[in-house]
């Protein structure tokens, strides 16, 4: 009986020799068939992929440099107004100083030009009084005594 079972168990090893021999023939050739096959690889849909969003980007910072140079520009234009602005406020200012210094140099002169003018206007109601005085010698007489009773009466004031 124990030789049964050890040809049993023989031939199962052989039947199992047999099918692992099997196995390996089968994986050779496979090995074979991959060897001889040339994979190349296709990366054209990476590249066009890759392309598109190059060109997504390309157009992304073209838009974005449109949109700072607007800003750009606008800050430069915002600039140039207050500066436009200051200038104006500094030539108010200057023309309103020259006035002012203009009309306080004429409103301290006028003490002066009223002096001139009230001796001018007194030479010549003196003269156009000598004139009428001298026509009519009898007004003259009257007007002398006005002068002195005038004279004589203090200032009620």
């Amino acid at each position: 009986m124990g030789y049964k079972k050890l040809d049993e168990v023989m031939e199962l090893l052989n039947d199992e020799l047999d099918g692992f021999n099997q196995s390996i023939g089968r994986l050779e050739r496979l090995t074979q068939n991959t060897d001889n096959i040339k994979v190349m690889p296709d990366t054209t849909e990476f590249e066009r992929l890759l392309r598109e969003h190059l060109n997504y980007e390309k157009v992304k910072i073209s838009k974005l440099q449109q949109s700072v140079e607007e800003i750009r520009s606008q800050i430069s234009k915002a600039r140039l107004v207050p500066k436009i602005q200051l200038w104006i406020h500094y030539w108010i200012w200057f023309v309103s100083l020259v006035i002012i210094g203009y009309l306080t140099f004429k409103v301290s002169q006028i003490d002066d030009v009223r002096e001139r003018v009230f001796n001018k206007g007194e030479q010549e109601v003196i003269s156009d009084m000598r004139e009428y005085f001298d026509q009519y010698p009898q007004h003259y007489k009257s007007y002398q005594k006005w002068v002195k009773e005038k004279d004589s009466v203090p200032n009620q004031k």
